[in-house]
């Protein structure tokens, strides 16, 4: 894993730590785009992210504000 991807693994992480982030849109629709993103590639390099994104989506919480 280089650098930069454990750097955005660890900012995944650590806003899903914190309820506000669990509870906002706009994270749900960044981790959305970002796994559609990351979907439309075949880089296997990206499969650590793409799980870590998709554990973030399971932690999401229904939406109070965006």
């Amino acid at each position: 894993m280089n650098k930069d991807t454990a750097e955005i693994i660890k900012a995944v992480q650590n806003s899903m730590e914190l309820l506000k982030c669990r509870k906002c849109g706009c994270m749900k629709k960044s981790l959305e785009s970002m796994r559609s993103a990351l979907s439309a590639t075949e880089n296997i390099d990206f499969s650590v992210l793409m799980t870590e994104i998709q554990t973030a989506l399971d932690k999401t919480e229904p939406s109070e504000y965006t």
